[in-house]
């Protein structure tokens, strides 16, 4: 876990610059001072390997600005791009504000009864409906409307 990794032995290893680490002191032979730490997954985020464990960049950058990363929180990505490691970029939500930003546009479905697309969103465990709309641009901005006024996180950004 990298709550073993203080955010003083970071700073020892790594330097930060616009979105990235690069190698401060270098781990092995074959790594170079100045070379950009990590390597993008096929799942889209960067990891990089520290002292034999694989960490996700992302956690590092947030470790190395803020300290330690609570159990019970993750780092978000604002703008859904998982290899944008800029600080400003990151913030911690809980598992579920984590949850409302893999899908950016549900919410909305065609209703057959009615013949038009009918929007709603999840708050709190309740679905809350949002009208029907005869187009599906028109529902899918309800949606999104709604999920701004109502899953924003706005304490924590």
């Amino acid at each position: 876990m990298i709550d073993k990794i203080s955010k003083c032995e970071l700073k020892k290893f790594f330097e930060y610059k616009d979105g990235q680490i690069s190698w401060k002191v270098s781990p092995a032979k074959q790594i170079k001072i100045g070379v950009i730490a990590g390597t993008k997954c096929r799942d889209g985020y960067v990891q990089v390997r520290f002292k034999g464990v694989y960490y996700k960049a992302h956690r590092l950058i947030w470790t190395l600005h803020n300290g330690t990363i609570p159990n019970d929180l993750q780092i978000d990505h604002i703008n859904g791009v998982k290899d944008d490691n800029r600080i400003e970029n990151l913030r911690l939500v809980t598992p579920q504000e984590n949850m409302w930003n893999l899908v950016k546009a549900k919410g909305y479905s065609w209703n057959k009864d009615v013949s038009k697309f009918q929007a709603r969103i999840r708050i709190s465990g309740r679905l809350k409906a949002l009208g029907y709309f005869t187009n599906e641009e028109d529902a899918r901005q309800a949606y999104l409307d709604a999920k701004e006024k109502y899953h924003i996180i706005g304490s924590l950004a």
